[in-house]
């Protein structure tokens, strides 16, 4: 009976002894398996930051090409204007050697237009600001909007370029087509640095209050972008703590941003 109770007390302590080892060796294996998890994790991360990064990059890099292909472009128009302008002034010549003062204004008026149609590049230091603003304001001169613009050169670099192309794009967007739905075709872009914040504004004429008509800005457009725009702004504003002021002057309309 004695022996009996041994072998029992015996078999027990064996597996406790199995048990517990077992045990510990499972908690090992789970401790293994949360630093592998943790490794892991720090790779994906990383990883997603990298192509997240290279992805910048590559924005960037396509971006900059783009704008070298419209300097370009530009170079090309202005030596066929300068190439032209000799021809030019000699037909005015002609006419008023012929007096005829009207032929000649109304070429010279000729000559003017295909000036004011041709976009003046914007060199601001920032690559990405250059394009944007070249390839944004060209096409609203193109279609007879009246440009003013005052661009200081300052980099944004806190901000991802996405972002920053999303919001300047979106801005001059809605601003061009309220400018092609008004009677004045006007619009104004000031980016400048005051009291050491960075600030974007644009104005584009309006002919009737959009604040007043449509406060919360619901698109009534069919295409797609149209209402989305203004949420896109406010949220990329917010992202980087910035503020935004929408209001109304006189006949335009105007976005401002603040950021840094």
């Amino acid at each position: 009976m004695n022996l009996l109770i041994c072998i029992l007390v015996l078999f027990v302590i064996l597996f406790l002894f199995l048990f517990l080892r077992e045990m510990d060796k499972r908690k090992q294996e789970m401790q293994k398996q949360k630093d592998i998890d943790k490794i892991l994790t720090k790779y994906i991360a990383d990883n997603i930051d990298m192509e997240k990064k290279l992805a910048d990059m590559q924005y960037d890099y396509e971006k900059q090409q783009d704008m070298a292909e419209e300097v370009r472009k530009i170079q090309e128009q202005i030596r066929a204007l300068k190439h032209d302008m000799k021809n030019h002034t000699l037909v005015i010549l002609s006419y008023l050697e012929e007096n005829r003062v009207k032929e000649a204004k109304d070429y010279a008026g000729e000559i003017l237009d295909k000036l004011n149609k041709m976009y003046t590049y914007v060199n601001v230091g920032n690559s990405l600001l250059n394009y944007i603003m070249n390839n944004k304001l060209s096409m609203a001169k193109s279609q007879g909007v009246e440009i003013k613009a005052e661009i200081e050169n300052l980099a944004f670099d806190y901000m991802d370029s996405v972002d920053f192309s999303a919001l300047l794009n979106n801005m001059l967007d809605n601003a061009i087509l309220g400018a092609l739905e008004s009677y004045d075709k006007r619009l104004e872009v000031q980016i400048m640095t005051k009291k050491g914040f960075d600030i974007i504004t644009v104005k584009n004429s309006i002919d009737e209050s959009v604040l007043e008509k449509n406060p919360e800005f619901v698109s009534t457009k069919e295409e797609p972008g149209h209402g989305y725009g203004m949420k896109q702004i406010r949220g990329i504003v917010d992202k980087y703590h910035g503020a935004i002021d929408i209001y109304e002057k006189g006949n335009m309309f105007i976005v401002s941003i603040m950021l840094g």
